[in-house]
């Protein structure tokens, strides 16, 4: 088979020679129905010459020893999408995309799972928001103030006692803050739980195996009364909330003798001998002082 010559045009009475036939004629793609009936026909092919089967829709050419199938018939038949990607075709040019990239809108949007293979935009939270989970969907939300103090009541330091109720069982423990407190007449500062008396036991090293103190005091060297405003004292209550075990408490206090000489510090520890989860607090004097000043604030801490 003679080298292709490429295309010409024949003039009228241009005489058509062997050349011409070999160089230009015989260049075309013969079409058969398989690639046996291609063998019957082409008993003797020659190298470069192509044949088309219509079973296979095969393009073939011989290589000068047999028939192989051309690379201009791809055994990929069309792109189809799949989960996350759109587009996709079976024919001409093919473009997919990444459909999670283009749902993202916004700089620090994320993307989130809403089923099997399915997907949704998270747009992106507040300042200062944490990623966490309502109803097994993640979301943006503030975060919960773990370890730090939240204000559940204040106010003034009044009348006989002072009640804080309906506290939460949220937190880890409470924080009652006095300041600038003093009593009608010498007296110690307390508190009580749950408008309870006789279930307390004050001060570090006391035997406290029958001591079964009507409030549960502020430790002081001896009672005062002063109306100056030094004075300020905290407690803290663990273990608040249980229901199975006693409550630790921790306290200090600070304030100015009666006659302005010196100040005088107390603290210790002690425990509220009660198994009920506390919700409510009375701040009062121990043997029945009225308050004359001051003001309170009590913290849940987590």
């Amino acid at each position: 088979m003679a080298a292709g010559l490429g295309f010409k045009t024949f003039a009228v009475g241009e005489v058509l020679s062997a050349a011409n036939v070999n160089g230009y004629l015989m260049q075309g793609v013969l079409v058969f129905a398989s690639a046996a009936a291609r063998d019957a026909a082409i008993t003797a092919p020659a190298e470069g010459q192509f044949a088309y089967t219509k079973d296979t829709n095969g393009l073939w050419y011989y290589d000068g020893a047999t028939w192989v199938a051309s690379g201009a018939t791809g055994d990929i038949e069309g792109v189809t999408a799949g989960t996350g990607i759109s587009g996709g075709g079976t024919s001409g040019t093919v473009t997919i995309t990444n459909s999670m990239a283009t749902a993202i809108t916004t700089a620090g949007d994320l993307i989130k799972g809403t089923g099997s293979g399915t997907f949704d935009r998270l747009p992106i939270g507040s300042t200062g928001n944490v990623l966490t989970v309502a109803g097994g969907v993640p979301t943006w939300a503030a975060p919960a103030g773990g370890g730090g103090y939240t204000l559940i009541s204040s106010g003034s330091l009044t009348g006989a006692s002072v009640s804080i109720t309906s506290i939460a069982a949220t937190y880890y423990r409470l924080a009652i803050f006095c300041n600038d407190f003093y009593p009608s007449v010498d007296d110690s500062l307390a508190i009580t739980v749950n408008s309870t008396t006789g279930i307390y036991a004050n001060t570090v090293g006391r035997d406290t195996s029958a001591v079964t103190s009507t409030n549960l005091e502020f430790v002081l060297p001896e009672n005062q009364n002063n109306a100056a405003v030094d004075s300020q004292a905290v407690m803290y209550i663990d273990n608040y909330a249980n229901t199975t075990s006693y409550k630790n408490t921790f306290q200090n206090i600070f304030t100015r003798k009666a006659d302005d000489s010196s100040f005088l510090i107390g603290g210790g520890s002690g425990f509220i001998r009660t198994t009920s989860a506390i919700s409510s607090i009375q701040i009062l004097y121990n043997s029945g002082a009225t308050h004359s000043g001051g003001t309170y604030a009590v913290y849940g801490v987590k």
